[in-house]
């Protein structure tokens, strides 16, 4: 590579974004620039471990939420180390751990790579909104909410789950919103839309709350996640797999496996873990029309056996739905009329041409996060579909990218200095939204990245053209700063007992 310094900025500061950050941050030499961008309170958490409710738990064990693939140990061993309370110091892989905790293990990544690897002048967070980006032949020009243009070489959104809806009274349409289940009567009825994993963790808020109403909740199958269970990964080759493009013979294959595996005492989960690693290969394989096929008849069975819930949150749920607290059914919400203090919801059961009136204090919206980024209000992503730097992937799941991450424009054409990554990449990639993917995309597309760089145009060479921090501060705008300048943000780690 050049002597010439590079300066990247990831925008979103979950795990995706954070993850990249450190794999960026091991790669740095004195003078690159990396800038982590996040409106949210909170580096390092995003939505997905920002909750404060301890009772939310990861849906995958500890021994597989390692952020790095040749460190499998890593987080197992940081909980015993660093740990907040004794349950979580005598964790071991087989453990499921607060999401909270772990997004603690995710801000302590950073941590480790600022104050022990001591790359504290490398890394810049700015605490803003990223609005605008223009591109031209020598870099990127990014304006963020607080006025400051950036002058980057290369961009990586790391936008996460985009929010599903927008509340409405006492329509909530952002499940994982603080007021999503605040000052709410314990004997109302609610109902809630969508029966996955959200729909668990909403149920897990309720019942903490001291929630004693029924809890309605409807989805188009009425499917519930799984729970996990003791089961080693069935040893799975390339070899092994079917050689087909068809999702019916797959599946055929998957369930002619799973029959096998339980006739030899065995779990079925064990067969759905092993394809885990083949998983991308397969949906790259599979023509559009095959996708689209299992997306429209498959995806809700497929989930709730893939995406399975800790077994002490299932047993809560189940004991939930046997007291008759909680009423799972399949259908469809016809009409809503909210206001402010209640909502009537017209729901059509599956099969059945009848229409219930439900009315209920607060309906929320447990769907799922929103992957329609045509209709996407984040000004950023308004703002690249308005000049035809991105496209929807044709499914609909978030932004088309190449095998590499980049992203392409409205003609298909991949860039040279935009890239994605994580959940956003889900129509190329698929299996994209777990840790152990995540984890190796990010290693991935770190290497991709500064590898690409070299050779290429600066966007800033010092010496030539003043800092962008420089420059915003001489405009009299907001000024970001090295993380040594902002401990509590991202403070030294102290030792226990310290």
């Amino acid at each position: 590579m050049t002597d010439q310094s590079f300066s990247i900025a990831i925008i979103g500061a979950g795990f995706s974004g954070a993850l990249l950050a450190v794999q960026l941050l091991r790669r740095c030499r004195p003078g690159d620039r990396v800038y982590l961008i996040e409106r949210r309170a909170g580096f390092g958490r995003g939505l997905a471990y920002s909750t404060n409710n301890l009772n939310h738990l990861l849906n995958v064990r500890a021994g597989n939420m390692s952020a790095f693939q040749d460190q499998p140990g890593h987080f197992v061993d940081w909980l015993r180390q660093h740990g907040p309370d004794a349950a979580d110091r005598q964790a071991d892989a087989d453990s499921f751990v607060s999401r909270r905790v772990y997004g603690s293990y995710v801000r302590s990544l950073l941590c480790e790579e600022l104050w022990d690897g001591g790359k504290g002048r490398n890394l810049y967070l700015v605490p803003d909104q990223a609005v605008a980006l223009n591109e031209d032949a020598r870099g990127i020009s990014l304006t963020v909410a607080g006025g400051t243009c950036y002058r980057l070489d290369m961009v990586v959104l790391a936008a996460g789950n985009l929010p599903p809806d927008e509340t409405r009274g006492a329509y909530i349409g952002d499940p994982w919103h603080p007021a999503a289940t605040a000052e709410l009567p314990r004997e109302a009825s609610v109902l809630l839309i969508g029966s996955g994993l959200t729909m668990v963790d909403t149920v897990q808020s309720l019942l903490d709350a001291g929630h004693r109403g029924m809890i309605h909740v409807f989805s188009r199958r009425g499917l519930v996640p799984h729970a996990h269970a003791p089961a080693r990964a069935l040893e799975l080759s390339a070899a092994d797999l079917p050689r087909t493009t068809s999702i019916v013979r797959l599946m055929r294959w998957l369930r002619t496996h799973a029959r096998a595996a339980e006739t030899t005492g065995r779990d079925w989960r064990c067969v759905v873990d092993g394809l885990r690693p083949h998983i991308q290969d397969l949906w790259r394989r599979l023509p559009l029309e095959e996708r689209r096929r299992f997306l429209r008849h498959l995806r809700p069975w497929w989930e709730v056996h893939r995406h399975r819930t800790a077994p002490a949150v299932a047993a809560r749920l189940q004991a939930a739905i046997d007291r008759g607290q909680v009423r799972i059914g399949a259908g469809r919400v016809v009409s809503m009329t909210p206001d402010e203090v209640s909502v009537t919801v017209q729901v059509r059961r599956r099969r059945s041409c009848a229409v219930e009136t439900f009315e209920v204090a607060r309906v929320i919206n447990c769907s799922g996060p929103e992957t329609n980024f045509a209709a996407c209000r984040e000004p950023l992503i308004r703002d690249l579909m308005a000049r035809r730097f991105v496209r929807p992937d044709p499914l609909g799941l978030g932004l088309e990218v190449s095998e590499q991450g980049a992203l392409l424009n409205a003609v298909g054409q991949p860039s040279r200095r935009l890239f994605a990554v994580g959940p956003v990449t889900r129509g190329t990639f698929w299996e994209i939204v777990a840790v152990p993917d995540i984890r190796l995309q990010c290693a991935r597309l770190a290497g991709h990245l500064v590898s690409t760089l070299e050779g290429m145009p600066r966007a800033f060479e010092p010496g030539r053209q003043a800092a962008p921090e420089v420059a915003a501060a001489s405009a009299g705008r907001p000024v970001p700063q090295r993380v040594p300048q902002r401990l509590p943000i991202l403070a030294r780690p102290q030792t226990r007992g310290a």
